[in-house]
This record gives C-alpha cells, sequence and structure tokens, in this order.
C-alpha cells in the first residue's frame, strides 16, 4: 500500500513539474535566440507565425519510429513462430506496436503542417491534415484557457465553434497575444482582464492601440458581468468595427503601418503608434 501512495506521488510531481521545467527552458532559450518571425510560404503581408517546436516533431517521429520497427518485428515473430501458445500474444503485442508507431508518425507530420499565419486583420488557420481556412478578427468572439500541462488558448466564434487554438509553448504565442489584444480587444478583455499589455509586438511593454498600458485602469471599460456596449466608448472599439486607425477593409496596395508610415486611417498627434 505504501509503495502504490509513493509510487502515485511521484507520477504526480514528475506530472506537475516536467510542464514547469520545459517551459522555463523554453522561455530562457528565446530571450537568447530569435526564431524566424514568418515562415517560407506565408503570405507577403504576413506580420508573424505560430507553429510548433521542432523538437515536439522529432520526438514524436522517432518514438513512432522505434514503435514501428519493434512492432513489426514482433509482429514477424508471432506469425512465424511454431509455438502456438506464444504465438498469439506475440503477434497482437506486435500489431498494436505497429499500429502505435504509425499513429505517431503521422501525428508528426500533422504536427509539422500546423501553423497560424498573422495578417493585419485575420489569421490564416492550418491545423494538421485539415484544409486551410482564415479567420477574420470580427469573428473571434470569446478566448477560453486551453486546458492542458502547458496551457494556451483557444478562440471561439459567436456559435460557439472552435476558429483555433494553440499551446502556449509554440513559437510566436506572445506575438498571437499581442495580435488578438489589438484586434479583438473585446474578447481578450473578457479572457485576460483590464490592464493586460500587448508583450513582444510591436514591442516589448509596449501598450497596444485601444488597450491601456501596463498597470493602468482600464477606461470606459464594461463592468464585469455586464454586456459589452453597443457603441464604441473610447479606448474600446465596437465588435465588428476596425480597431482605431485601421481602415475597415485591408485592400492589397494598403502595407501595415510603420512609425515612419502610420495606417491610411490615422490622423493628427493623436493617431495610434505602430
Amino acid at each position: 500500500m505504501g509503495t502504490t501512495i509513493t509510487s502515485v506521488t511521484i507520477a504526480f510531481v514528475i506530472a506537475a513539474v516536467v510542464p514547469v521545467v520545459v517551459t522555463s527552458a523554453i522561455r530562457r532559450g528565446d530571450r537568447k535566440r530569435k526564431h524566424q518571425r514568418v515562415l517560407a510560404g506565408a503570405a507577403p503581408d504576413a506580420l508573424f507565425t505560430v507553429r510548433p517546436r521542432r523538437w515536439q516533431r522529432v520526438i514524436l517521429r522517432t518514438v513512432g519510429i522505434l514503435l514501428a520497427v519493434v512492432g513489426a518485428v514482433l509482429l514477424l515473430a508471432g506469425v512465424t513462430s511454431t509455438d502456438e501458445p506464444d504465438a498469439l500474444p506475440v503477434g497482437i503485442t506486435g500489431g498494436v506496436a505497429l499500429l502505435a508507431g504509425v499513429a505517431f508518425v503521422l501525428l508528426a507530420s500533422a504536427l509539422a503542417r500546423t501553423r497560424i499565419d498573422a495578417l493585419p486583420d485575420r489569421l490564416i488557420v492550418r491545423k494538421g491534415f485539415r484544409a486551410e481556412r482564415e479567420v477574420h478578427h470580427t469573428a473571434i468572439a470569446s478566448i477560453r484557457p486551453w486546458t492542458g500541462p502547458y496551457g494556451g488558448i483557444q478562440a471561439r466564434d459567436s456559435n460557439n465553434a472552435v476558429l483555433f487554438d494553440t499551446v502556449s509553448i509554440a513559437i510566436g504565442y506572445p506575438d498571437l497575444e499581442a495580435w488578438l489584444a489589438q484586434r479583438a480587444p473585446w474578447a481578450w478583455f473578457a479572457y485576460a482582464g483590464a490592464g493586460t499589455p500587448a508583450p513582444n509586438w510591436p514591442a516589448a511593454n509596449a501598450s497596444a492601440p485601444g488597450w491601456p498600458a501596463p498597470n493602468a485602469p482600464a477606461q470606459n471599460a464594461p463592468a464585469q458581468g455586464a454586456p459589452y456596449p453597443a457603441a464604441a466608448t473610447q479606448g474600446w472599439p465596437a465588435p465588428g468595427a476596425a480597431p482605431q486607425g485601421w481602415p475597415a477593409q485591408r485592400g492589397p496596395a494598403e502595407p501595415w503601418p510603420t512609425p515612419e508610415t502610420p495606417g491610411p486611417n490615422a490622423q493628427g498627434p493623436d493617431a495610434p503608434k505602430y
């Protein structure tokens, strides 16, 4: 009994400690080196790409290949064995291991295809072997925490259908959080609360347009439990409306504004800076 309790306790401790250690190591590594912000094959006006870590699919593919090889050997041994009592369990074990190995390899391939390309007004989402689709920022009605050892976010539309999801250790995840804080502030406020900064996008610790600076009280923010106002209030764009200083619909000839080239709707000294 004591051995069982000890084993269960150790398993729980490992399950709690490993994600923390992995996440800390990833954050420390990201501070030391810069990843390629936009991957090849993205749209010309893509801002950044959110994608899984390379080591994730390498581990899955390696485990899958090992399982497939071991399973194939066991299956072959079970088929060719003359010892009937042992042939069946060995063959079944080999078949299960072979199928599991193939599943791991396919999962690694699906992970390699998974990515989110962020554009000024929409996201291009590709998850696994599913078809690529676009998610406009006005379609994001709610943001929920992703349940898992590493956390993350899941975005849903007004019909509660999942638009996209990603884990917090993905490359480009801080940029995605900042993009959501800028492009879907009503959903981000309900998820993260007021005063949330836009980390690392466009600059570290820089407040997003229409979003309060870090540790600053929200202006005209809706009270807890109250519906979002139908009309836009200062600092809070109405759902479906383009953020201040941005065109309602971006055309191909309209570049992403920079500090040197403000957006086409930016006017006067109070125009947002990026």
